[in-house]
Order: C-alpha cells, then sequence, then structure tokens
C-alpha cells in the first residue's frame, strides 16, 4: 500500500538531519510512496538543492536569539500544518517533532514518528526541556546508530529502531566534473596546493579547535597543504567558538594556509572532495557521520574518531583512525592518510565502502513503523487547501 509521508526538517539548509530527511524522501518516492519534504523557509530560496520529490517551504520569520526561535519555529510548522493530513509525518529534529507534538494534544493527528540523529547538551532549561519533549512525545523513534539507540534506552528509557544513513552514488563519485576545474578559482583557494577539507564548519561539537592545531604541526612538515573548511550552517550561536579559532589563525601566522567558505553551493560538494587529499572529520558527537560516506565515494582517504557511531560502520581498513580528545593522535592519522599508500589504499576501496549504503535499505527500514502509525485511528480532519511548494 503506498502511503503520502510528510518528512519534516527545521530549516532548508544542507545540515546533516536535512540532508538525511531529503535523501529519505527521494528513496521513498522512488519505492512507490508519496513523499513531501516540508521545511520552514526564511529567505524565500527553497532547500539547497532541488530534490526528487515533493516539497513543502513553510513561511518563516528570522529570529536574532535561539530561544525564541525555537518557539516561533514550533509555532510556524504546527499552524501550517494543522488541517492537513498525511498518513504519516516523520519529524528529523526537536523543532517539528515538538509541533507535531502539539498537534497530537489538539486531537488533530494520532501520533508521528521522530529521528534522534544525535542530542545535544543545552544550558537554556526550555530549549532543553523542548528537546526531551521531542522525543518523549514520539510514537515511534528512530536514530542513525546504535550508539544513539543506547543513549535514547539508558537516558530516556525509549526503543528506537537504528535505520542508519546512505550515500547518493549518482552525485559522489571518483571522476571529475567540468565544474570541478573552476573550484579552485571560485573559493579563492590556491592552485597547486593539497586541501585537507573539513566539513560542517567551526564548532565545538566538530573538534575544529584541535583540527587546527593538527594542521598546523603538518603545515611546518609540508607547506603545501591547506586547510578548508566548508558548510556550518546553523541554527545554533557557535561566534564565540569560531572567534578563538580566528584568534588562533592570526596569532600562528596561518592566515593564508586556512579557508573558511561558509555554506557553499549544493553542486559543489562532490567537485571539494575531489580536490581534496583528505577529508579531517575528529568530530567529538555524530549522529552517524554522512561526510566521510561521501568522501569515501569520491576516492578521498578519511581520519574519523575511533569510536562510536564510526566504529559501528566502518571496518578497520576502511578509514584512518584518531582520538579526537588527542592533537597528537590526529596529526598520526592525517600524516598517514596524506601519505602515497594512504590515497592509493582509497581508490577502490573508498567507493566499495560506500556502496554498503543504500538510501533504499534505509528508507525500507523505516515502513514497519509507518505502516503502524498509518493503522492508528485519525482525527478524520479534512486537507484545508493546497500545499505550497518550495521554489525551484
Amino acid at each position: 500500500m503506498s502511503l503520502s509521508i510528510g518528512i519534516l526538517t527545521h530549516s532548508t539548509n544542507p545540515r546533516g538531519g536535512v540532508v538525511h530527511g531529503m535523501a529519505l524522501a527521494e528513496a521513498l518516492c522512488d519505492a512507490g510512496h508519496h513523499a513531501t519534504l516540508i521545511a520552514p523557509d526564511v529567505t524565500g530560496a527553497g532547500f539547497f538543492r532541488s530534490p526528487r520529490c515533493a516539497t513543502w517551504c513553510i513561511s518563516a520569520v528570522p529570529v536574532p536569539d535561539l530561544p525564541t526561535l525555537v518557539e516561533r519555529r514550533i509555532g510556524e510548522i504546527r499552524n501550517a500544518l494543522r488541517g492537513q493530513h498525511f498518513d504519516v509525518l516523520h519529524a528529523q529534529d526537536p523543532i517539528s517533532a515538538n509541533a507535531l507534538a502539539d498537534l497530537v494534544a489538539e486531537g488533530q493527528i494520532p501520533g508521528f514518528a521522530r529521528t534522534v540523529h544525535h542530542l545535544d547538551r543545552f544550558s537554556h532549561a526550555g530549549i532543553a526541556a523542548r528537546q526531551t519533549r521531542g522525543l518523549t512525545a514520539a510514537s515511534e523513534l528512530f536514530t542513525v546508530s546504535q550508539l544513539w539507540a543506547d543513549t535514547l534506552r539508558t537516558e530516556h528509557g525509549r526503543h528506537a529502531s537504528v535505520v542508519g544513513n546512505g550515500v547518493d552514488l549518482t552525485r559522489f563519485f571518483p571522476e571529475p566534473r567540468l565544474r570541478d576545474q573552476a573550484l579552485r578559482a571560485r573559493y579563492g583557494l590556491p592552485r597547486n596546493a593539497r586541501l585537507v577539507l573539513s566539513v560542517g564548519g567551526i564548532e565545538r561539537r566538530k573538534n575544529t579547535l584541535v583540527l587546527l592545531e593538527a594542521f598546523e604541526v603538518l603545515h611546518r612538515e609540508q607547506p603545501d597543504l591547506h586547510l578548508v573548511i566548508a558548510g556550518g550552517a546553523s541554527l545554533l550561536d557557535h561566534s564565540d567558538y569560531r572567534r578563538l579559532f580566528e584568534e588562533r589563525v592570526r596569532s600562528h601566522g596561518l592566515a593564508n594556509a586556512v579557508t573558511v567558505t561558509g555554506t557553499v553551493a549544493d553542486e559543489d560538494m562532490p567537485a571539494f572532495y575531489r580536490q581534496s587529499s583528505v577529508l579531517a572529520y575528529p568530530s567529538k558527537t555524530e549522529g552517524f557521520g554522512l561526510c566521510p560516506l561521501e568522501a569515501l565515494a569520491c576516492r578521498i582517504p578519511v581520519v574519523v574518531p575511533a569510536a562510536p557511531p564510526f566504529t559501528e560502520h566502518l571496518h578497520t581498513h576502511e578509514a584512518f583512525w584518531c582520538q579526537p580528545e588527542s592533537s597528537e593522535s590526529l596529526v598520526c592519522a592525517l600524516r598517514d592518510a596524506l601519505g602515497v599508500r594512504g590515497a592509493a589504499r582509497f581508490q577502490a576501496s573508498g567507493p566499495a565502502t560506500a556502496r554498503r549504503f543504500d538510501w533504499g535499505d534505509v528508507a525500507s527500514r523505516h515502513l514497519p513503523a509507518y505502516r503502524r502509525l498509518a493503522a492508528l485511528p485519525h482525527a478524520g480532519v479534512p486537507t484545508s487547501g493546497v500545499l505550497s511548494p518550495c521554489p525551484k
């Protein structure tokens, strides 16, 4: 039986949960279901790329501080969805999950699904409470790794099905494209440097300061290296941590050896991987880690923490491993990955590893819970109006 499924994300920007939600919606459509990707859209520009599924952008107002933003977004999503009908509604984040929890309380919907990609530690009591409610109110829970399934069971007494992640091999592949040739000029990158790529912006969770410390050591040894930090669109305020990073770059004379791109065009991401010599991904907290799969699909060596969730889905020979709290460990792993033998090792093994992670398989793992949700007695609220698609 074909299902109508609304996949909700907190924004239209290329963060991990949004990328996962988009790929899931595409795979569900490929399997014959009717999936719609739904998100608040502050800019009016739509999603970071045009997916192979229906989209619905909810008009959203810019808000300067996080607590007010969270409450505003919850209300915008809740009000837009009120009176709409889907067989299944599935939130990828705490904000949209709280909007759905409100609709359950109103009797508008009988229940909803939630994917927990990871949990943050918030000092603001209201935001922390919203995070908790967003998972405890869900009828069905998913997560992307056993690490977080164990955390949800231990800390919240909830069972979550592990659905994993995938990689789109029609977008991420080793062979260069014409667009690759102008990538360095577009982003002001040195023409002949070997690029050490980091994806996700400058964040404490991404361990960017430790990466910078390790890069400084390697740059003294190998002056042709250049650190590129790509991406970083986020609802959270990382300005204090970013100032520490920028001060270290200035004080250690690294301004000409480091480029921070900010958000990049989605069509450029495969080229960033292919132009780079290694992906440095020493993140302290991840739900799964999509970027290493994308890099491997492009035959790029990856350096990841020797800890879950990475040790759950990557075998010993499929990555270079580090202790993320140790810059010395990261230096050693990056040095090995940058060596001739390291690069050669991933020419065949990288794409082979990536082929194990298929979005169709991820989508199929959702279906038993989706069918349970679809079988719940609905309130019978008629569809109101026509959904407004996102800009193309």
